[in-house]
């Protein structure tokens, strides 16, 4: 008995011993970034710097490309460090072809950290101010992770300023992020924690972590700059207030009846291996009738910033399409809409696809023009190692119940796979 009560003894001693040295640890921690704050920080996105003074704070963007050009809005995702840094890859190509405005969410980056009572509700209001005030005529929003909620709500609340969405792993609006109990969110919330644990997720060690989980083989290593520049971001005076919010759950919106009765045309970007939740999307909601999906193979949540130029050329294509529709609905020399489908038909949609593929298959490889009896369907081949345009297309249903395309690639004949529908 008295060997047992000495065990116990040691035990709590050494859990004493460890917490103490735990706590001691965590202060060093957060004094040094204390230290360290605030960072020297600076945009690295090409373009002119603007400011927007919103009603709560100081909104910092940049603006890129042709102001004739359709307007497109950048919408990064809230994280710890998160900024408009994350479209760094995919911005001067979309420039070519938009008037492309790139800010920086309230709370992140350049833009003011006001110490407020965040909510999804704040980022709502701040798209349609944004767009009203800004931009001033009807746009195009680009969206990635939780923000994607926030442009499908502005743009099923407000049609007349936001005529297309393109949304870039969209997973929580189909809730493949679950909610925490809220028991943890309350713990969260606490001054002591926030003091603690913000400086510990902020340190070069972990974001070069959560960088590296998002990191496919075919892009090597973590960069380096990128670590700087989340270090930075995440070393600015209030930088905790909007990822702590974020973390218990404060930015969250359910999006899900908005989505499914969207009217205008919307692209959704999916990388294959961010859809390990394929059952609960394919159970729970029905693609918009506009809606188109590309899937890009071996690529998780960041696939913008994984594969910058598929990415760019999916938007491309997808726009290009876009404007036979406009064409079909153009009136004539005396001002009258002809009656006409407002879609295009999947023989117009074909053959612009083809055109498209074919000049790009030209300009790489120098062979001839595709076959004509190409459907107007593309994805990754891995023969090729290219997206390729799909032939012998047939729509299937997996096992989990998800609607697929199958077929064979019209350049080399490798049997492919596509998540979605034509």
């Amino acid at each position: 008995m008295r060997k047992i009560v000495q065990r116990l003894r040691k035990l709590v001693k050494l859990i004493g011993l460890g917490a103490i040295g735990t706590l001691i640890a965590a202060f060093i921690v957060s004094l040094r970034h204390r230290i360290d704050t605030p960072q020297p920080l600076e945009s690295i996105l090409p373009g002119e710097a603007h400011i927007y003074r919103s009603q709560q704070g100081h909104i910092f963007y940049k603006t890129l490309g042709d102001d004739n050009a359709p307007p497109l809005v950048l919408l990064h995702a809230p994280a710890i460090g998160a900024s408009a840094y994350e479209m760094r890859k995919i911005i001067g190509a979309l420039a070519q072809q938009y008037h492309v405005y790139a800010p920086d969410l309230l709370g992140f980056g350049l833009s003011d950290h006001p110490n407020i009572d965040y909510s999804a509700g704040i980022y709502i209001d701040f798209c349609h101010e944004f767009l009203t005030k800004v931009v001033q005529r009807p746009a195009t929003i680009l969206a990635c992770g939780l923000s994607c909620n926030y442009a499908v709500i502005t743009a099923k609340r407000f049609p007349e300023i936001c005529e297309q969405l393109i949304l870039i792993s969209p997973l929580a609006l189909f809730a493949g992020e679950q909610v925490r109990q809220r028991l943890l969110a309350a713990l969260l919330a606490l001054p002591i924690v926030s003091f603690f644990l913000y400086p510990i997720m902020a340190t070069r060690l972990v974001l070069r972590f959560a960088l590296s989980r998002n990191v496919t083989p075919s892009q090597g290593q973590v960069v380096g700059a990128d670590v700087d520049y989340l270090y930075a971001t995440t070393h600015q005076f209030g930088a905790e207030h909007a990822p702590m919010a974020l973390l218990t759950e404060k930015l969250s919106v359910d999006a899900s009846h908005e989505f499914d009765t969207l009217d205008q045309p919307m692209l959704v970007i999916w990388g294959a291996r961010a859809l390990h939740n394929a059952r609960s999307i394919a159970g729970k909601h029905s693609l918009p009738e506009h809606a188109e999906i590309a899937l890009i193979q071996d690529a998780g949540k960041s696939v913008h910033e994984e594969f910058p130029a598929m990415i760019v050329e999916n938007i491309r294509e997808w726009s290009e399409v876009g404007k036979i529709k406009e064409e079909k609905t153009a009136p004539d020399s005396t001002g009258v809409v002809a009656k006409k489908p407002m879609t295009a038909t999947q023989e117009d949609v074909a053959v612009k696809k083809s055109e498209v593929a074919a000049q790009s298959q030209q300009l790489n490889t120098g062979k001839t023009q595709l076959s004509a009896e190409v459907v107007g369907v593309e994805t990754y081949c891995v023969k090729c190692k290219k997206k390729t345009l799909m032939q012998n297309v047939e729509a299937v249903t997996t096992k989990n119940g998800v609607p697929a395309l199958k077929g064979t690639c019209s350049i080399c004949g490798t049997r492919q796979f596509r998540m979605g529908r034509i």
